[in-house]
């Protein structure tokens, strides 16, 4: 099927304003009043088009047509599905230059053979991944500048740009703290490991997200970030006890909540402090606990909003049940609202299911009549909605303006003991740059290229900037003489959450860099951690000169030379504990 002109979807796009008595509609509800639609309609939906409200799919346009016999608009109608997670699966065999064309004629493609309205939803964590939107730098780059004027600027600027595609859903901010250094998953995407920072600066990025006509996404509820597994690997636990999870994460989720939020995503994690009911002798994780989600989150916690559940491909949601289906049909009756990317059998096995009582209608109308509310709220049932609001140039600039200033008041001086700040180009003319980062099949080399590309903005800066992978110490007979030949030898490290999968800590030839690091005479090193900030202290406690930058980007790049040069000063305070021995208090 041939998409739409261009030049057509652009006659489309229009400008969609919002007044400020809308905006503060958006902006929250929580205690002023219940996330209830005062549009009726969902209830004379069938039972197919009602449980199509609860299924999040994957863009898979060969099934698609298969599903409906050829047609778009025949599939709608056997599959009235709610929307689309607008990720990787769309772009398949798209090239990258091509990417922000291919959404805009994909969205509007799929609402012109839709009856029904449909929401498309993406992560965007750090904005959107398209060819000139703005790249922001990850979600602890908010907690070290500690702006939340900036808070609020990003996610008014991440609004706006995902409204320029079709987007009134994302996926974040993620409200899990930071409270085990070694945990894998949460780390620079989260914004803290104090619930009051965290509620301070999520609250406002929430209420620019909503304020301007898009859906936030608090996850990952019961809360990540204690455990230091992965539950896309496996299932993970929040084991603080239930007193203190309530002055922890359940205080930032119930603050959340109480503003106005309007979806939360549960993790595949379990809260065994709460949590009586077991599966084979094993606590279930949130995505499949009925305590959590119907009794807790919903009862206790009063959330009125759409709970989403986590990718249901994940190691910490599969296997609880004989078959993926089982889990899926589980989850549904367990609390969640919408099913991300479930399989199309749900859908007729749930219509069997309730037709013969085994899941009561009131179970369904409670999720159906959540998603239509939080689709009244964003407009999407408006008669005149314009699907597509063209960003103009204005809006994309602040957007940028907003990065910039993040990454600047962001940057963490954790020490500097010898004043070897700030740089000269005649003094400190000869400079290494040791990129410290894996390369693997999950996560590609795209860190290490980002790396490389620090070291040619150093260039054009005077310095002569000699660049390298790694120390490969043991290899290099114990001994590198790059001491003796430069001026300065930086170590820009790099480690982030599944580039690879696994631990954030060294290993291999990053593992060798620090042997190296610690083996090397160090008056002439400086450390950039534009990753996992506690590694700065783990691995470099000895080093004399070393910064925290939570973000491999240009924009966090150009940030820190200038702040390295004494252009800017650098005010950023770490926003969690880089003391690992005082996080390390075993629950």
């Amino acid at each position: 099927m041939k998409f739409i002109s261009f030049i057509s979807l652009l006659m489309i796009c229009a400008t969609m304003g919002f007044s400020a008595q809308r905006a503060e509609k958006l902006a929250g509800q929580g205690k002023n009043g219940p996330f209830i639609p005062k549009d009726t309609t969902w209830k004379s939906l069938s039972i197919r088009e009602k449980i199509g409200q609860t299924m999040l799919m994957l863009p898979e346009r060969e099934k698609e047509m298969r599903l409906g016999n050829g047609s778009l608009k025949s599939y709608f109608k056997k599959y009235p599905v709610s929307g689309y997670f607008m990720g990787w699966k769309l772009f398949d065999g798209i090239k990258p230059e091509n990417y922000y064309k291919h959404i805009l004629e994909a969205t509007i493609e799929y609402q012109e053979a839709s009856e029904l309205p449909l929401i498309f939803q993406q992560d965007y964590e750090s904005g959107l991944d398209l060819q000139g939107m703005t790249s922001f730098p990850n979600e602890m780059s908010l907690g070290a500048a500690n702006s939340p004027s900036l808070a609020y600027d990003f996610g008014k600027a991440v609004a706006k740009q995902a409204l320029s595609v079709g987007v009134q859903w994302v996926l974040h901010p993620v409200a899990d703290l930071n409270l085990n250094p070694f945990n894998p998953i949460t780390n620079i995407r989260s914004i803290s490991d104090d619930p009051s920072k965290a509620i301070a600066l999520l609250s406002q990025q929430i209420r620019g997200l909503q304020s301007n006509g898009v859906a936030a996404t608090i996850k990952h509820f019961p809360g990540d970030g204690v455990d230091y597994r992965d539950q896309h690997l496996v299932t993970t636990s929040n084991s603080l006890p239930f007193e203190v999870w309530k002055e922890k994460h359940g205080r930032v989720f119930q603050a959340l909540i109480d503003s106005g939020v309007a979806c939360i995503m549960p993790g595949h994690i379990t809260l065994p402090s709460y949590q009586k009911q077991k599966i084979n002798g094993m606590y279930p994780p949130a995505t499949l606990s009925k305590e959590l989600l119907t009794d807790l989150l919903k009862g206790e916690m009063g959330f009125r909003g759409v709970i989403v559940s986590d990718a249901m491909v994940m190691g910490g949601f599969r296997g609880w049940y004989n078959n993926s289906l089982e889990s899926e049909v589980e989850s549904f009756k367990a609390g969640v609202d919408i099913l991300l990317w479930p399989s199309y059998t749900f859908m007729d096995t749930l219509e069997a299911r309730i037709n013969r009582g085994q899941i009561p209608m009131a179970r369904l109308d409670d999720a159906v009549e959540r998603i239509w509310a939080l689709k009244e709220r964003f407009g999407l049932l408006e008669k005149d909605r314009k699907l597509i609001r063209e960003i103009t140039r204005q809006e994309k600039e602040s957007g940028d303006v907003t990065a910039k200033k993040i990454c600047e008041k962001a940057i963490t001086l954790i020490r500097d003991q010898e004043k070897a700040l700030p740089l000269n180009p005649v003094k400190d003319k000869k400079i290494l740059v040791v990129g410290v980062t894996p390369i693997s099949r999950k996560g590609g080399n795209s860190g290490l290229l980002e790396l490389e590309g620090f070291a040619e903005k150093l260039r054009s800066k005077g310095f002569m900037v000699d660049f390298r992978h790694n120390i490969l110490y043991e290899t290099q007979g114990w001994i590198d003489d790059s001491v003796e030949k430069y001026d300065r030898i930086i170590f820009a490290v790099s480690r982030s959450s599944h580039s690879p999968f696994g631990s954030l800590q060294f290993y291999d030839d990053e593992a060798q860099t620090v042997w190296g690091v610690n083996a090397m005479p160090k008056e002439k090193l400086i450390v950039i951690n534009f990753g996992n900030p506690y590694n700065t202290n783990e691995y470099f406690e000895r080093v004399n000169t070393c910064i925290n930058a939570y973000s491999n980007t240009p924009n966090m790049h150009w940030a820190v030379i200038s702040a390295m040069l004494g252009e800017i000063e650098m005010t950023g305070q770490s926003p969690v504990d880089l003391n690992i021995k005082s996080k390390m208090k075993v629950y």
